[in-house]
């Protein structure tokens, strides 16, 4: 199985700001549950890759919106550059 995370990050309007971040992980399958002696040790492999995806998107996220930010950035001191020279 997959899990697939997606962190969109919207303007209050709520047009986007940044280009969605998608992070996919293999998640253990239900017939990997085999019994109440496997659940904990299936759990905690299901729970790891989900850490690791979430932190995965999330670094992947902010360095989207710090990219916009330093171009948008960039655009506001090129225009403040050009009204004053």
């Amino acid at each position: 199985m997959k899990m697939q995370i997606t962190i969109a990050i919207k303007s209050k309007e709520g047009s986007e700001g940044v280009v969605p971040t998608v992070v996919e992980v293999d998640v253990p399958d239900f017939e990997a549950f085999t019994g109440p002696d496997k659940f904990g040790e299936i759990f905690d492999q299901y729970e790891q890759e989900a850490l690791q995806a979430r932190n995965a998107a999330m670094e992947l996220a902010t360095e989207h919106y710090l990219g916009e930010l330093a171009k948008k950035n960039a655009i506001r001191e090129d225009d403040m550059w050009r009204r004053n020279h």
